[in-house]
């Protein structure tokens, strides 16, 4: 698989919708992962279409900049929703809580107990671990592993972060980020 940068919005439920723009592991099969450079690509998934995926060049730094101008200019003259998109639905609200499944890496200074801390804090903040990826230590007082996590809120594993973060073992921030695809370990 890789890394890529995407924006997701999806509907939580018939009242909330959740957005953001993240860093996220894609499946090296997946259609978003051979997306390069300054191409981009929209997928829109739904009941009649299931998934249709779009992809083309991006217009670049001057029509891109342009576009934001032009909606600046917009939004400054007091139009609240620039044509052609739709009003804003006023039944639904923004929450920035989402679940996934998640990667989360954490940089450690090799000691024993630290994955049953690790366990521990999962737990307690109602998170399941799908996997522990760690590959041989050959520097105890620099070395990492990754958790991936089964499907969980966001905020859980803000968290789960928070508290590894207080170890003294824990070598500065933790690093998390979603899998795009609930199907993910299925693919590979």
């Amino acid at each position: 698989g890789t890394i890529k940068l995407i924006g997701v919005a999806t509907e939580v439920d018939e009242t909330k919708v959740a957005a953001y723009v993240s860093p996220c592991y894609v499946t090296g099969d997946d259609p978003l992962a051979s997306v390069n450079g300054a191409t981009n690509a929209v997928e829109v998934i739904s009941d009649n279409l299931v998934a249709s995926t779009y992809i083309g060049q991006g217009a670049g730094r001057f029509p891109t900049a342009n576009s934001i101008m032009n909606d600046i200019v917009a939004l400054a003259k007091g139009d609240s929703v620039a044509l052609p998109f739709n009003p804003l639905a006023t039944n639904k609200k923004f929450t920035n809580n989402y679940s996934s499944y998640f990667y989360i890496r954490i940089k450690y200074r090799d000691q024993v107990g630290i994955t049953r801390q690790c366990g521990e804090i999962c737990e307690k903040h109602g998170v399941s671990i799908h996997s522990i990826l760690q590959n041989p230590v050959t520097r105890r007082d620099d070395a990492a592993f990754v958790l991936i996590t089964e499907k969980v809120p966001l905020t859980a594993v803000k968290r789960v972060c928070a508290d590894l973060e207080e170890y003294e073992w824990c070598r500065g921030n933790t690093f998390y980020m979603p899998v795009l695809r609930e199907d993910w370990n299925k693919q590979q």
